[in-house]
């Protein structure tokens, strides 16, 4: 018997369709308004574009960890749904908050005291003009980074019970207020890289606030509830801590070592690490869109594991996976083609234009034969169905191993080859991480049990 003849679909591909398509415009708008900030900045000179992709290397470090505790709490907020106990659901939802902005307001902190020590330890001996450039971008984006937290822990909670078109309003209002607040500071007030940076910390401010007014209200299946009374439930924590923790931390570390092989980007030049840092935008944009489909997994999959309807999660994995594969082709195909053109938004000297065109081709190439879209988007469905452990200790091994070890390889083997290097291990990382995902999902050890 078929399972549409057994039980009715929690989530019929019109449901699936409805939350995939917002995600993936928030997506594409997120990328859009980055390239269209870094070709801004590039008005600043190579040096400028070079500091901002350095720091924002570093800053992906935690705001993907902020990102990776919100969708990980909000994991215990689907399961609650799935298994119809609304009021834990609603509460799960305060402690994710608390979570994640008292984690995000201690980084920044830290992170204010010690940021000219942190690029020095990381990227060792930068040009003078790059060094000051940075640390001025570091301070400023670093302010930003509790609202950032607020948004996205707002955000996820919205996801978690299907309300993935608020979610993304949300996102689209902070990127056009960053693409404006960029325009007027750099162009109006000739601020350089502390108008991008300003104008940054300022749109999450407004993805706070955005979200906050949507999450709080009581029509909600699981919303914010008497936040200022500030009352802990510290089972609920404990289940949020976990598998937000774990979430994040995995983030974390990959993040690490994207930033750890950036430490032999800062060695290649000023061209070539814009360059590379163009063609990363630009590769971004699939990048970006395919997780979309992640994101959408983390909700379908929990509901379906809170409800006890494996075979449903099961069903969504596959639908989900396969339509991310088939966009990814599309995209990156788009890319690779279209490659010459692209490059050309950004005000560089024709060598470096040359180069970033060879680089953003590789990245797309490396993204096909990779099957990006399966290093990724499964493992969402492992986290929402409880196999954090093993997504967690599989995705440090591989970043560490393949990316890392893999850049550094070929760079000590030979070091010409510059940024290349890194998309060596970029595609050594994607392939395994492929391989080892579809045998995880084939062997069924990823069903784990319910979380709540």
């Amino acid at each position: 018997m078929k399972l549409t003849d057994q039980k009715p679909l929690l989530f019929t591909n019109k449901m699936l369709a409805a939350m995939v398509i917002p995600e993936m415009l928030s997506g594409l708008l997120a990328i859009v308004a980055g390239l269209v900030d870094s070709v801004m900045v590039s008005s600043a000179g190579e040096a400028a574009v070079s500091a901002v992709s350095l720091v924002d290397t570093i800053n992906l470090l935690f705001i993907t960890a902020f990102t990776g505790m919100a969708n990980g709490g909000s994991v215990i907020t689907s399961q609650y749904i799935g298994s119809r106990n609304y009021k834990k659901a609603c509460v799960s939802t305060n402690q994710l908050l608390y979570l994640a902005t008292a984690v995000a307001t201690g980084m920044m902190l830290v992170l204010l005291c010690f940021r000219n020590q942190v690029l020095r330890l990381v990227y060792g001996q930068l040009e003078a003009d790059v060094f000051q450039n940075a640390s001025t971008y570091f301070m400023f984006t670093l302010l930003g980074f509790p609202f950032f937290a607020i948004g996205a822990s707002s955000t996820a909670v919205l996801r978690s019970q299907r309300k993935n078109r608020q979610a993304v309003a949300v996102v689209i209002v902070m990127n056009i207020f960053n693409v404006i607040g960029n325009a007027a500071l750099i162009y109006g007030f000739h601020m350089g890289v502390a108008g991008a940076a300003i104008a940054t910390s300022l749109s999450r401010v407004i993805y706070a606030a955005g979200g906050m007014w949507f999450a709080r209200k009581e029509s909600l299946t699981a919303h914010f509830e008497d936040l200022l009374k500030f009352r802990l439930d510290k089972d609920i924590l404990r289940r949020v801590f976990r598998i937000g923790i774990t979430n994040s931390t995995e983030n974390s570390l990959f993040h690490l070592g994207k930033v750890l092989i950036s430490g032999l980007l800062a060695g290649f030049g000023t061209a070539a690490i814009a360059a590379y840092s163009a063609s990363y935008t630009i590769n971004n944009i699939g990048w970006t869109v395919i997780i979309s489909f992640g994101t959408v997994m983390l909700t379908t999959v929990g509901q379906c594991i809170g409800a006890g309807e494996v075979e449903q999660a099961k069903l969504n994995m596959k639908k989900l996976s396969g339509a991310a594969t088939g966009v990814m082709l599309v995209l990156f195909s788009g890319i690779y083609f279209f490659r010459g053109g692209l490059v050309r938004l950004y005000d560089f000297e024709p060598e470096t234009l040359k180069m970033t065109a060879y680089y953003t081709g590789v990245g797309a190439l490396a993204s096909i034969f990779s099957l990006y879209s399966l290093s990724f988007t499964p493992a969402n469905g492992f986290r929402a169905a409880g196999d954090i452990r093993f997504t967690m200790i599989f995705s440090g091994i591989c970043m560490f191993v393949c990316r890392v070890g893999f850049s550094f390889v070929a760079y000590w083997i030979k070091p010409e080859l510059g940024p290349l290097c890194i998309y060596i291990g970029m595609w050594a990382d994607w392939f395994v991480r492929t391989v080892v995902n579809i045998m995880r999902y084939r062997s069924g050890k990823w069903i784990h049990k319910r979380l709540v």
